[in-house]
C-alpha cells in the first residue's frame, strides 16, 4: 500500500442541510500519488480492508470509447467505464491509496480478456460489442454469508452493471478479477441487490433495469445453485447456471381480477399490490446463433422481454437502484425514476417502492412478493422527491434517496437543485417522512480551481448518485456517516483535460474525452451531532464503551469535575468536546476534533490525532501535539509537546500545528528526538516569559541553533516559526534542553 494522506483541497460541491455536512475527499482533476481517477463517479461499496482502512470502490460511468485507456495485467489496452480503488484511514478520512480496482476481465465467454477489437471472443463482452465497458452505473459490495452461516454469496464480491451494454459483473475482491455474469440475463443495468432465500446452496438477486421500452421494464429476480467447495469463482458463489423470473401482479385471494400491466393500474402512495415471480427460458445452447440468441445460447435483449411479458410482466417506469433492508433480507427498496413518454405520464415523477419476497416454497419455484409504493412523485411533482435514482438502505431503517432528473420539469417550479433525502419506511405514511438533507451547490463556491461551469442555466446538470451507508465500517451510529459522489456534468474544462492531458487521437488537441471527461466529487454525508452531558462529579467518557460515545461526531458535555475523555477507541472524529470547570484529561486519535477545556489544569493528548482545534481555557494545562492542529493554551502556565512519528495510524510528526499560548509562562517543547515534519508556528511567544523545548538532544545547546528572520532551525531543518519575533534577538534564556523528560 501506497504512503500517502491525501484529501481534496477543492470546495464542497452539495450543501448539507438541516445540520448535515459534506466533507469532501476527492474532487475530478485530481491526483492521488501516481493514479489520476477519471469523472462520472457513480455506484460505491466498502469494506474494512484492515484495522485503520476502508477500500471503496467507485464505479466510473464512461462510455466505452471515452476516458483515458488503462492497462491491465496482461498488457491489454481499454478506455471506457472501469471501477477505481480508495484506500481511506478510519481515523483521519484521508485517502491513503488509490487505483484501477482490477487487473484481469474474464468475459461472457468465459475467456481473458486480451483485445479491444469489436465482435473478438477475447473482447470485453466476449461477442458483440467493442472497446470497453459502457457506462457502469449503480453498484453494490456484499460480504460472504451476509445472512448467516452458508447463507449467501461464498465470497466478499462488488458487483457492477452496464447501463448500456446490458452485462453484469461480479468483481472478486480477493483476487482483482472481474468476472462477466451472463446467467443474470439482460438489461440495462443500473444495480443488483442480494436477497435472503432462505437456504444455504442458493443465492438470489433483484435486478433493476433502467431502460424505457412501451412496454415498461420488468422487475428481475435471479436464483442460483452454490456449488459448495468449487474451485470456480462464479459455480461456488452460484453465479452461473440459475434462472431467471419476472414479477408479475397476481392477488391469489382474488383470482377474478385483471391482472395488472403498469402504473396506469397501480400508483398513489401507500398502494399494495400481490404478485409472484414466474421463470422465464433465458439460455437454450441448442438455438445458440439463431434469432433471439447469441452465439452463445442466451436470449438476446428483444427475446427477453417478449418472454417477459408474455407472462404477463408488469412494467415499471425505469428501474433504478436496489438495496436490501439489512435488517430483513426478504425485503427491497427500488426506485422507478420515471417516464413521461410512458403510460399517459402517470409515472412521469418517479416511484419508490418496497417489495416483500417469500422464498418459503423456493423448492418447487413457486416465490411470492408484495409491494408497496412508499412515495409516488407524481403526487407531489417538483415540491418533492423527483425522479429518484440511487438508493441505500440504512441500518438506522431509513432508506436515502439521490436525485437525477428525468423530467422536463424538474427544478422549474421549486427552483431546487438535484438533492438528497431520507423516507423512512416502517412509518404507516412513509411519503409523509420524506426530508431533504443535502442539496447540490451550483454556486461559483461550489466550482473547483481551475473548472468551470459550461451550463450554468440547466439546474439539473449536477447530480449525486452511489450513496452508501458507511457508519459501522468507520465506528459511527448507524445512520451517521455516508459515502455519495457527484457527477457535475457541466465540469468539462481546466484539470478535466490538463489532469493528464492526453491527445488520443494525435490532432494536437486533448480533450475532456481522451482524458477524465466530465467533473465531480466523492464526499462524505455527515449526520447532525449526538450528545452525552455529564454531571457536576468526575465523569469518564469512553469510545465505543460509554453509551451513546462512540467517537464519531459527537457532542460531549462533561459538566464540572476531573473528568476523563478518552476518545481513542472510536474512529472518524468530529467531535465536539466541552469539559467545563475541573483538572481534565482528554485524549484524541482521530481527525476534526474541537476540544474547550475549561478552567483546571487539564491534559490533552492528541498524539494520534490531526486537524484538531484545542482551546486549553484558563488553567496550567499541558499538551501533546499530533499534526496539523491548532492549540490555544489559555491563562495560565502551559507546556506544549510536539511528538514524533511512531503512531501505527498515520505519521504524527508534531507537524504543522498552530500554537497560541496565551496569557503566562508557556513551555512549547517541538523536538522530540527528530524534528517535525513541517514546522509549528507560535503566534504568540514572549520573550523572557515562554520557552521553546528540546527534548532527546543530549547536551545538546543554544549554539546547534540557526536563528534568521522568525525562524529557528536545527541541523539545517527549519523547526519553528515565531510570529512576529526577529529570532536572532533571542537569547539561550529563551530555550531549554534535556535528554529525555
Amino acid at each position: 500500500m501506497a504512503t500517502l494522506s491525501f484529501d481534496t483541497t477543492q470546495p464542497a460541491q452539495v450543501i448539507g442541510l438541516g445540520g448535515y455536512t459534506v466533507d469532501p475527499i476527492f474532487t475530478v482533476g485530481d491526483k492521488i500519488g501516481t493514479y489520476v481517477p477519471p469523472g462520472i463517479l457513480d455506484g460505491i461499496g466498502a469494506f474494512s480492508l484492515n484495522d485503520t482502512t476502508v477500500r471503496i470502490y467507485v464505479n466510473h460511468e464512461l462510455g466505452s470509447t471515452v476516458g483515458y485507456n488503462y492497462t491491465l495485467q496482461n498488457s491489454t489496452k481499454l478506455a471506457g467505464a472501469r471501477i477505481s480503488y480508495f484506500d481511506v484511514d478510519k481515523r483521519t478520512f484521508q485517502i491513503v491509496d488509490s487505483g484501477l480496482a482490477y487487473d484481469t476481465i474474464y468475459n461472457r465467454a468465459g475467456n481473458v480478456v486480451s483485445s479491444a477489437t469489436a465482435y473478438s471472443a477475447t473482447n470485453v463482452n466476449g461477442i458483440d460489442t467493442a472497446s470497453g465497458f459502457n457506462r457502469f452505473c449503480s453498484a453494490a459490495l456484499f460480504e460472504a454469508n451476509q445472512f448467516g452461516d452458508c447463507n449467501g454469496l461464498a465470497d466478499r464480491i462488488f458487483f457492477t452493471g452496464e447501463e448500456s451494454g446490458g452485462n453484469v459483473y461480479a468483481l472478486d475482491t480477493a483476487t482483482n478479477a472481474l468476472y462477466a455474469l451472463p446467467w443474470f440475463g439482460r438489461a440495462g443495468y443500473e444495480n443488483v441487490t442480494e436477497v435472503d432465500t432462505g437456504t444455504t446452496d442458493q443465492v438470489a438477486f433483484i435486478i433493476g433495469d433502467d431502460r424505457s421500452p412501451s412496454t415498461g421494464v420488468p422487475l428481475l429476480l435471479y436464483v442460483g445453485n452454490k456449488v459448495a467447495d468449487s474451485t470456480n469463482f462464479l459455480e461456488r458463489n452460484g453465479l452461473a447456471g440459475g434462472k431467471l423470473y419476472v414479477w408479475v401482479a397476481d392477488d391469489p385471494n382474488h383470482p377474478s381480477d385483471p391482472i395488472e400491466k403498469n402504473p396506469t393500474q397501480f400508483n398513489g402512495n401507500n398502494a399494495s399490490l400481490n404478485g409472484k415471480f414466474v421463470e422465464i427460458d433465458q439460455y437454450d445452447l441448442s438455438k445458440a446463433g439463431t434469432t433471439g440468441y447469441d452465439d452463445l445460447g442466451f436470449v438476446t435483449q428483444a427475446k427477453q422481454d417478449s418472454l417477459a411479458f408474455a407472462e404477463g410482466a408488469f412494467g415499471f417506469a425505469r428501474i433504478e437502484d436496489v438495496g436490501t433492508n439489512p435488517q430483513d433480507g426478504t425485503q427491497i427498496a427500488f426506485n422507478a425514476t420515471g417516464n413521461s413518454s410512458l403510460f399517459g405520464g402517470q409515472d412521469s415523477w418517479g416511484t419508490t417502492y418496497r417489495i416483500d419476497i417469500d422464498f418459503n416454497n423456493i423448492a418447487t419455484g413457486d416465490i411470492v412478493g408484495k409491494i408497496d409504493i412508499l412515495y409516488d412523485g407524481n403526487v407531489t411533482k417538483d415540491s418533492g422527491l423527483r425522479s429518484p435514482d440511487n438508493l441505500t438502505w440504512s441500518d438506522d431503517g431509513k432508506i436515502y434517496i439521490q436525485e437525477d432528473p428525468a423530467v422536463t420539469g424538474f427544478g422549474q417550479t421549486s427552483g431546487l437543485t438535484n438533492s438528497i433525502f431520507s423516507i423512512d419506511p416502517s412509518n404507516d405514511n412513509p411519503s409523509s417522512t420524506l426530508t431533504r438533507l443535502a442539496i447540490a451547490d451550483r454556486s461559483a463556491a461550489g466550482l473547483p480551481a481551475t473548472q468551470t461551469d459550461s451550463d450554468p442555466k440547466n439546474i439539473g446538470s449536477w447530480e449525486t448518485s452511489g450513496i452508501i451507508d458507511v457508519s459501522k465500517l468507520f465506528g459511527a451510529k448507524p445512520g451517521e456517516l455516508f459515502l455519495f459522489d457527484v457527477q457535475a456534468h457541466s465540469l468539462v474544462n481546466g484539470s478535466i483535460i490538463t489532469a493528464t492531458n492526453i491527445d488520443g487521437n494525435g490532432d494536437g488537441i486533448p480533450t475532456a474525452a481522451e482524458n477524465l471527461v466530465e467533473g465531480g466529487q466523492l464526499a462524505f454525508l455527515i449526520a447532525p451531532r449526538s450528545s452525552v452531558v455529564g454531571t457536576k462529579r468526575a465523569d469518564k467518557f469512553e469510545a465505543g464503551v460509554t453509551e451513546g460515545f462512540d467517537g464519531f461526531n459527537d457532542s460531549v458535555s462533561t459538566g464540572d469535575g476531573n473528568d476523563r475523555v478518552d476518545s481513542s477507541n472510536g474512529f472518524g472524529g468530529n467531535n465536539l468536546i466541552d469539559t467545563g470547570k475541573g483538572n481534565d484529561t482528554i485524549i484524541l486519535a482521530n481527525g476534526g476534533d474541537r476540544v474547550f477545556a475549561g478552567l483546571g489544569k487539564d491534559q490533552v493528548n492528541a498524539v494520534n490525532a490531526r486537524n484538531y482545534y484545542i482551546d486549553g481555557g484558563a488553567g496550567n494545562d499541558t499538551f501533546f501535539l499530533g499534526v496539523s492542529g491548532t492549540v490555544l493554551g489559555g491563562d495560565g502556565n502551559d507546556s506544549f509537546f510536539a511528538t514524533t512519528g511512531d503512531d501505527i495510524f498515520f505519521d504524527p510528526n508534531g507537524a504543522g500545528n498552530l500554537l497560541y499560548g496565551g496569557a503566562g509562562a508557556d513551555k512549547f517543547w517541538l523536538f522530540n528526538g527528530e524534528a517535525p515534519s513541517s514546522p509549528i508556528t507560535i503566534v504568540d511567544f514572549e520573550v523572557g516569559k515562554d520557552v521553546i523545548g528540546f527534548i532527546g538532544l543530549g547536551k545538546g545547546t543554544f549554539s546547534q541553533l540557526t536563528l534568521s528572520g522568525d525562524t529557528i532551525s536545527f541541523d539545517g531543518e527549519t523547526i519553528a516559526t515565531l510570529t512576529g519575533i526577529e529570532t536572532s534577538k533571542l537569547t539561550a534564556n529563551s530555550f531549554k534542553f534535556v535528554k529525555d523528560f
